[in-house]
């Protein structure tokens, strides 16, 4: 079902992301506003009931995947409880995205049989203590049979160090791992953002490690262009409806075009791989060092 915005038709989502916390540090930035507080337990169960049992009619397509983010979100008492409300309203997908800040005492038990995916965030810092303890919660979750997807954000920090992330995600053995190129956003400096020919070779380093221990690799943010023999394992991304306590029921944004905005160029409609490829952003297309996108062969 499509639905109109001001940047032309989209379709519409079925999935319902609600960034619970209003800090979000750690996570993959893109470009939503900075809310001004953390949403309360009532706005919480009034967002879930608008997008999924107000949504149950002609005109309308109820939500079936929920998303929950923010700082601390893991850790906060009443998300269970909000997890179990979404099922009985027909939510038939939950996804939690903990956070750096969530995993020196994450608790897995609380989610067991209620949560689908935990995505962890295995991010290099200094001294290694944030990759361990994401590979120890990684290794937990597997204790409680929870599916988890491990997140790495590539920064220009991330990837000198992407050998040592390969590694621990191996023995960690998560279900999938996302590698994402960093979001062009305010504050957003270009120190930030890595070459791209630098990313691609790391990734080719990294990637088949990971395959051969089993474990699903998804590349995101980068066009498949830049990426020759890994742009299979690109993935699109999939819009959604993105609440957070200034942006709630009928005032929430949508992922695209509110939040993101990828482009994509007449060519990219001859491109073998235009159908899983979310194209690139304008902003970096206009800086040096990032090469106009150009159609793979459809051989």
């Amino acid at each position: 079902m499509l639905t109109w915005t001001a940047s032309g038709a989209v379709q519409r989502p079925t999935t319902l992301q609600i960034r619970v916390q209003r800090a979000y540090p750690g996570r993959i930035r893109a470009g939503a506003p900075v809310p001004t507080r953390s949403m309360t337990p009532g706005e919480l169960i009034a967002n879930l009931d608008h997008f999924t049992r107000a949504m149950r009619g002609p005109r309308t397509t109820p939500c079936t995947t929920v998303v929950l983010s923010g700082v601390g979100v893991a850790s906060r008492a009443d998300v269970p409880e909000l997890i179990d409300r979404a099922r009985g309203a027909g939510v038939d997908r939950v996804i939690l995205h903990a956070g750096t800040e969530d995993l020196e005492r994450f608790e897995p038990e609380r989610f067991a049989g209620r949560v689908d995916r935990i995505v962890v965030p295995v991010q290099p810092g200094p001294g290694g203590g944030v990759l361990q303890q994401g590979r120890r919660v990684i290794r937990a979750c597997h204790e409680q049979g929870l599916a988890v997807t491990a997140s790495t954000q590539l920064s220009a920090l991330a990837i000198p160090q992407l050998p040592a992330v390969g590694r621990v995600l191996a023995a960690a053995e998560p279900e999938s791992v996302v590698f994402t190129y960093p979001f062009p956003i305010a504050g957003n400096t270009a120190s930030e953002v890595p070459g791209v020919r630098a990313t691609v070779q790391a990734l080719g380093r990294v990637v088949p490690a990971l395959e051969r221990a089993g474990v699903r690799v998804d590349l995101k943010g980068l066009p498949a262009c830049y990426l020759g023999d890994l742009a299979s394992r690109l993935r699109r991304t999939s819009n959604r409806f993105y609440v957070d306590a200034d942006h709630q029921c009928d005032d929430a944004l949508r992922f695209f075009p509110d939040v993101v905005a990828f482009t994509k160029t007449e060519d990219c409609r001859f491109c073998a791989a235009d159908s899983r490829c979310d194209g690139f952003f304008a902003t970096y297309l206009r800086r040096s060092g990032f090469p106009a996108l150009a159609p793979l062969s459809q051989d």
